[in-house]
């Protein structure tokens, strides 16, 4: 990480790669202009850095709604360590996942419902951009010319 900086802007391959290490994250939607935002449990299937999709399990709700609308969606994880944290987002459009191939891949992956609830349906976000910082954490600076931008 860069001394002076404290934020550095993660390659989307390393923020694939952080994503990927995670299967906890929260799927921000939007509906009707109004955002929302949900703990889910994911798994990502990347073919290759081109070919990222994301997979949530879900049952009736404004997740499969957002999905049925074409709703843009973003999912996001962090992690938070003693010295640094890290944050990666993944945008897309997601679809309901309807073909026994892609659903055999998804159950394989062992992609379950992680809270006591039945999640019948599953959702592919097709990712088309990924992004992620990783933040170095402490006391703010006292001179305020070192201000970073967010």
């Amino acid at each position: 990480m860069d001394t002076e900086n404290p934020i550095t802007q993660l390659s989307a391959e390393d923020a694939l790669k952080f994503l990927s290490e995670r299967s906890l994250g929260r799927l921000a939607i939007s509906i009707n202009g109004r955002p929302d935002v949900f703990p889910v449990n994911y798994a990502i299937n990347a073919r290759s850095p081109d070919d990222v999709v994301a997979y949530i399990r879900a049952s009736a709700g404004n997740k499969l709604f957002a999905t049925a609308v074409g709703s843009p969606l973003a999912l996001e994880t962090d992690l938070v360590e003693t010295e640094t944290a890290t944050s990666a987002i993944l945008y897309g459009t997601a679809r309901q996942v309807q073909y026994p191939d892609e659903l055999q891949l998804v159950d394989s992956m062992g992609l379950t419902a992680w809270i006591a609830d039945y999640k019948p349906e599953v959702i592919a976000i097709d990712v088309e951009r990924i992004s992620g910082r990783t933040f170095k954490l402490g006391p703010a600076p006292d001179n305020p010319l070192t201000e970073t931008p967010d």
